[in-house]
């Protein structure tokens, strides 16, 4: 199974499809003995073990095609996965009444849309209104990487769900600690500790645990980033910011999660707590 698709003999540098075997065919071929054809990397290897040029390939109608050229696919994207097996025919050899033109430019905004979709409405013969214009950023978020989107979307979903149960564990912990030690609290209190002071002694409970699972975090983040580096080609180094950001993260839930818990214990009446017990 070859994935067909009729292109000229510049979209391959367009797409960034090096060739690695082969020839790429010209705009105006001369006539050949029969059809030719470019395969990509996969084809050549999977159907002729990688000597593809001077095979062909014959289709369910019976029509040969020679192939005279391999070329190495690249990914679009980090998250894409490997190219599926592809040929090549030329534009001047196979005709098609519908087809996409891929344009290459230094930024692409909503005025450069709209210029090329007024050229395009201009040219004799075409429907007007009828050239859909987008980047190939929009094209591929609704296509090649709609899957990618949506999974990336529930590991996000997640990642909060995880986020928010874990700043109820942590609650849960620092709410039964404090309860706990109401005994405590009450005689500091009683000799005259200030309230901030219990609070920061809650707070700092709190942020050793914190501190504890960052450093176990880290180490797993780190040992999981290096089997992904030795597994795939596509992964790449991991900016500061990422590191910094779940201690962030850790502190602010550490805030969240311990105030009610550090109000309450400030508010520990020594002389009630004694006459409950």
């Amino acid at each position: 199974m070859l994935d067909a698709n009729v292109v000229s003999a510049t979209y391959f540098d367009a797409m960034g499809l090096a060739p690695s075997a082969g020839r790429i065919f010209p705009d105006d071929p001369a006539p050949e003995s029969c059809r030719v054809g470019v395969v990509n990397q996969e084809a050549a290897e999977l159907y002729v073990g990688g000597n593809a040029v001077g095979g062909a390939v014959i289709d369910g109608a019976g029509h040969r095609t020679e192939i005279v050229g391999v070329v190495r696919s690249t990914l679009l994207r980090a998250s894409q996965r490997r190219a599926e097996p592809a040929i090549y025919f030329p534009m001047t050899q196979d005709f098609l009444p519908r087809m996409t033109l891929i344009l290459g430019v230094r930024e692409a905004n909503d005025a450069m849309l709209t210029s090329v979709r007024r050229l395009l409405e201009r040219v004799p013969g075409g429907a007007s209104g009828t050239a859909a214009v987008t980047t190939l950023d929009a094209h591929l978020s609704r296509t090649a990487l709609a899957p990618e989107r949506i999974a990336t979307m529930l590991v996000g979903v997640s990642a909060v769900t995880a986020l928010t149960l874990g700043i109820l564990g942590l609650y849960g912990t620092m709410a039964d600690t404090t309860r706990r030690r109401r005994r405590e609290i009450a005689v500091r209190i009683a000799l005259g500790a200030q309230g901030w002071r219990i609070i920061r002694q809650v707070l700092a409970d709190g942020l050793r645990l914190a501190a504890a699972g960052t450093a176990a975090g880290a180490l797993g983040s780190l040992l999981v980033a290096r089997w992904l580096t030795r597994i795939t080609t596509t992964a790449g180094t991991v900016t500061v910011w990422v590191w910094l950001a779940a201690p962030i993260v850790l502190v602010g839930a550490i805030a969240i999660a311990g105030v009610l818990p550090a109000r309450r214990a400030s508010a520990v009446d020594p002389l009630a707590l004694m006459r409950e017990e």
